[in-house]
C-alpha cells in the first residue's frame, strides 16, 4: 500500500491525542486518582488538581503537534509517525514490564512494536479509523479521575481559617519525628540508651517519659492529624486543613504566634501558616517533577529503575529526597531564630522525617549511598532474605542516631536561649515502621503490629527539673488535650483523647486505625508481650549500651568487632566493591552464620548469612583505601 498524504491537522492533533492517553495520562490518573495523598501531601485543592489533569493531558499532545506542523509535506507526515510510534512503545512497555524478561530486553520489544505500531497507522487506514473511534477516551479518563477517583475528595475550599483563639498561658514546643519505633531507643533494660541516644535520654531524664504510648494510625497522613486534632483517624481524610479544621493551629490562631515547619501534612491554613507551602511556581515545579518520576516507575521493568529517586518514601519532593542538599534534619533558619523567649504567646511545631527511610544518614549527619541490598517491594512486603532486612534496620538505627544529634542541636538552642524551662516541650513520632523478612514494613498487619504501634512519647512541663517514667498507657491522641491543660486553655470541640497531666480513664487497649479507616483494637497487655519480644530480637543484632559505632556488627558474632580475626574460611565471592563513599557496601555469597570483613587484621563490621547471602556496612576509614577481607566467622 502506499503512503497516504499528512492528515488534517486536526485529526493528526487528535491521534496524538488519543495515543497520549493511553500511553501516559491514564496510567497516571489511575495511580494517583488511587492516592488523593500524592495532592494532599503538597496542600493542593481540588482546583489544583483539575489544572493538572487538563495540563497533564491536553498540553503535551499540542506540544507534539506544534512540533509536526512546523514541517511540511512528506517530512511532517515522517514526524507524525515517529511520534505514533514512541507513543505506542510506551504503552507496550507498561504492559509488558511485569513478565520477568530482562529489562533491556522489553525495552527492545516495545521499540520494535512500536515502529510496527506506526507502520501500521500509516499504512492502513483502518487503523487510523480506530484511533478516531477513541476519540472519547481522553475525555472519559479525564472525567473518572476528577469525579470518581480520590481527588473527588479534595476540598475545593480556599477559604480562610476559623480560628478558635485561645491564648496559651505557657510557651509550646512539639517535635514530630517520623517512623520511629520505641523500641529502637531502648537497651537491655527497657530504658532510653544512653549511650548509644544520649540526647533522647537526656530529654528523659527531665521530662514524663510514657513508655507505653501508641500511635492510632500506621501512616504520616493520619497519624499527624490525630496528633494535632486529638481524634481518631476516619477512612477518605487527607492531612489538610479543609479536612481538620479544628486542630492545635487554629485552637491558637489568632491569639498565638504560629512557627510552623512541616512538609509533609497541611493541617496549618495558609491564613495562619503563610509562606509554609510554597509559591505556586515552587508547587507547580515540584509537582511535574515528582510526576515525570512516579511515570518512569510505572513505564520502566523494575530492574531499570535503580537510578530513579524511589517513590516508597513519601509523598512528595522525590527529587528533593534523593539529592545530596536535602538534609531531613535540617532546621529552618527562621524557625531556629525564634525559639527564644517571646513577648507574645507562641507555639513551636516542627516535623522531621527522620528517622524515616531512605536511610542515607549516618549518626554523624554525613550522608552516604550504597548499593542496595534487596529491600520491600509492591504493598511494602519486605524481601524475603532476612540478612537484607536486617541490614535496612541497621541503617534505620544509623539515621536515628543522626536524628538523635537534631534532637540534641533543639535542646541545646532551647535551653541557650531560655526557652528550655519555660516552655511546654513535647516530643514524640506519628508511628514506627517493622523489619521483619516477608513482612509488610508499615502497612499494620498481625506480623508487624507490636513494632508499628509503639512510639516515642516525652512531656516537659514548664519548670519541670526531675523526669518520671509514667507506667500507664497513653495515646497520640492525648498530645492536643494534654497541651491544652497545660496550657490553660479549653478546647472548643469534641477529642478521642485525654490530658496526660490529670486523671484520665484506664486504657485496656491500643486503636489502631488503616489508612483506609478499617480500625484494630488489641489488648495492651497481649502487645506489650509481643513488642518484649520484639526488643530481644533487636538486641541480639545490634546489642545496646553501646556507641552507634558498633551497628556495624550486626548479629549472634557481633562480639567479634574490633578484634583480631586470624585463620577461617575466606569468602572468595565478593560483588564490586565501591570505596569512592564513607561507606563501603561489602557484599557477596557464603554458607554459614555469619562473615567479618577484616582490614589491617582487624573485625571492621560483622554481618549475618541468610540463604548463602550477606551484606555489610562498613565505615571506609576503616579500609584504608584497600579492599578488606571476608572471613566466614562461624
Amino acid at each position: 500500500m502506499s503512503r497516504p498524504q499528512a492528515l488534517p491537522w486536526w485529526l493528526a492533533g487528535l491521534h496524538l491525542l488519543v495515543l497520549w492517553s493511553f500511553a501516559v495520562a491514564q496510567p497516571l490518573f489511575d495511580l494517583l486518582g488511587k492516592n488523593g495523598e500524592f495532592f494532599a501531601a503538597r496542600g493542593s485543592t481540588r482546583w489544583d488538581a483539575i489544572v493538572f489533569a487538563l495540563v497533564l493531558l491536553l498540553v503535551p499532545p499540542a506540544v507534539l503537534l506544534g512540533i509536526e506542523c512546523i514541517f511540511g509535506g512528506g517530512i511532517r507526515w515522517v514526524v507524525h509517525g515517529a511520534f505514533v510510534a514512541v507513543l505506542v512503545a510506551l504503552f507496550v512497555l507498561q504492559a509488558i514490564r511485569g513478565s520477568g524478561a530482562p529489562g533491556w530486553l522489553l525495552v527492545l520489544a516495545a521499540i520494535a512494536l512500536g515502529a510496527a505500531g506506526a507502520e501500521l497507522y500509516l499504512r492502513v487506514p483502518g487503523a487510523r479509523t480506530a484511533l478516531t473511534v477513541l476519540a472519547p477516551a481522553p475525555l472519559l479518563f479525564l472525567g473518572l479521575f476528577v469525579f470518581h477517583s480520590d481527588v473527588a475528595r479534595l476540598s475545593l475550599s480556599t477559604e480562610a481559617a476559623k480560628a478558635a483563639g485561645e491564648r496559651p498561658r505557657v510557651p509550646v514546643v512539639l517535635v514530630a519525628f517520623d517512623e520511629l519505633p520505641i523500641n529502637s531507643l531502648l537497651n537491655g533494660q527497657g530504658r532510653i540508651d544512653a549511650v548509644r541516644f544520649p540526647n533522647f535520654a537526656r530529654l528523659a531524664r527531665g521530662s514524663n517519659w510514657f513508655e507505653h504510648a501508641s500511635t492510632v494510625a500506621e501512616g504520616t497522613s493520619h497519624a499527624v492529624p490525630a496528633i494535632l486534632t486529638g481524634r481518631f483517624p476516619r477512612g477518605g481524610e487527607f492531612p489538610v486543613y479543609t479536612d481538620h479544621r479544628q486542630n492545635l493551629f487554629t485552637l491558637f490562631g489568632g491569639a498565638a504566634k504560629l512557627h510552623v515547619s512541616d512538609q509533609e501534612t497541611h493541617l496549618c491554613p495558609p491564613s495562619l501558616c503563610s509562606g509554609l507551602e510554597g509559591s505556586l511556581g515552587s508547587r507547580t515545579a515540584t509537582l511535574a517533577e515528582d510526576t515525570s518520576v512516579v511515570y518512569l516507575h510505572e513505564l520502566l521493568p523494575d530492574d531499570l529503575t535503580g537510578g530513579i529517586p524511589s517513590i516508597a518514601n513519601g509523598w512528595d519532593n522525590f527529587l528533593q529526597d534523593a539529592s545530596k542538599h536535602n538534609d531531613p534534619g535540617r532546621v529552618p533558619p527562621a524557625f531556629l531564630d525564634s525559639l527564644r523567649p517571646q513577648a507574645e504567646p507562641s507555639l513551636w511545631y516542627i516535623h522531621f522525617l527522620l528517622p524515616h527511610s531512605p536511610w542515607t544518614y549516618l549518626p554523624s549527619g554525613e550522608r552516604y549511598d550504597v548499593r542496595p541490598a534487596p529491600g520491600w517491594g509492591p504493598d511494602e512486603v519486605w524481601a524475603t532474605n532476612r540478612a537484607a532486612v536486617d541490614q535496612y534496620w541497621q541503617r534505620h538505627l544509623l539515621q536515628l542516631g543522626y536524628a538523635d544529634r537534631v534532637l540534641g542541636r533543639l535542646l541545646d538552642r532551647l535551653r541557650a536561649t531560655g526557652l528550655y524551662d519555660r516552655a511546654l516541650v513535647v516530643v514524640t513520632a506519628d508511628h514506627g515502621v517493622s523489619f521483619r523478612a516477608g513482612q509488610k514494613r508499615r502497612p499494620l498487619s498481625d506480623a508487624n503490629r507490636q513494632d508499628i504501634a509503639f512510639v516515642p512519647l516525652f512531656v516537659k512541663a514548664p519548670g519541670q527539673k526531675r523526669g518520671r517514667v509514667m507506667k500507664g498507657p497513653a495515646r497520640t491522641t492525648d498530645i492536643l488535650p494534654t497541651i491544652a491543660d497545660a496550657a490553660r486553655v479549653r478546647i472548643p470541640w469534641h477529642v478521642d483523647g485525654h490530658s496526660l497531666l490529670g486523671p484520665r480513664p484506664a486504657e485496656r487497649n491500643v486503636i489502631l486505625v488503616k489508612d483506609k479507616g478499617k480500625r484494630f483494637v488489641i489488648p495492651i497487655a497481649q502487645l506489650e508481650g509481643l513488642r518484649e519480644e520484639a526488643l530481644s530480637r533487636q538486641l541480639v543484632l545490634f546489642g545496646s549500651g553501646e556507641p552507634t559505632s558498633t551497628l556495624f556488627a550486626v548479629g549472634p558474632d557481633r562480639t567479634l568487632l574490633g578484634h583480631s580475626f586470624e585463620g577461617g574460611r575466606r569468602v572468595a565471592d565478593l560483588d564490586p566493591i565501591d570505596l569512592s563513599g564513607p561507606l563501603a557496601q561489602v557484599s557477596g555469597h557464603a554458607t554459614g552464620r555469619s562473615v567479618a570483613v577484616v582490614a589491617a587484621g582487624r573485625v571492621v563490621a560483622v554481618a549475618p548469612i541468610a540463604d548463602g547471602r550477606f551484606w555489610a556496612l562498613v565505615p571506609r576509614a576503616k579500609l584504608g583505601g584497600k579492599p578488606p577481607v571476608v572471613f566466614v566467622a562461624r
